[in-house]
């Protein structure tokens, strides 16, 4: 079994067979955190989290369920029931990997949300000149193929 199809599977796994706690293991994992850290963002205690993940409390109330959601983008009916993605930006029709990376993204200080930022709009800057020089140099070769058709 290669690595994708191994991955497959481990999605699938944890996406539907499971409880609330595997998906919530699943989802801290993929965000490559800690469990303290993500209860600090979901602002709950990491006593509280390990409750949830434990078993010992397996269905938490709606602000807890609302929060996780809320902060990391997280798909409310993948989270409580397993059902469609994981990750969800409301409003965009956005795969789960490029979800998963705007979650990631949020996880960082602002300090490097910025030098991503920074990147992202290089890119760009780069990207559109790159296509304002692409309909330039095209203007230019059909105008040389007019006028030379004109003298023809």
């Amino acid at each position: 079994m290669g690595i994708d199809q191994v991955k497959v599977f481990l999605y699938s796994y944890y996406n539907v067979k499971k409880t609330l706690a595997d998906r919530l293991t699943f989802l801290i994992s993929n965000l490559g955190i800690m469990q303290k850290d993500f209860a600090h963002r979901i602002k709950y205690t990491q006593a509280y989290v390990s409750m949830v993940l434990s078993g010992v409390k397996p269905s938490p109330g709606s602000r807890f369920i609302d929060a996780i959601c809320r902060e990391f983008s997280v798909n409310p009916e993948w989270l409580t029931a397993g059902k469609g993605e994981v990750f969800t930006i409301s409003g965009l029709p956005l795969s789960s990997g490029k979800a998963e990376i705007l979650a990631k993204f949020r996880l960082l200080p602002d300090d490097k949300q910025k030098v991503i930022e920074d990147i992202i709009d290089g890119f760009l800057q780069k990207s559109m000149a790159d296509e304002i020089d692409d309909k330039a140099k095209k203007k230019i070769f059909y105008q040389k193929s007019s006028h030379k058709d004109n003298k023809g």
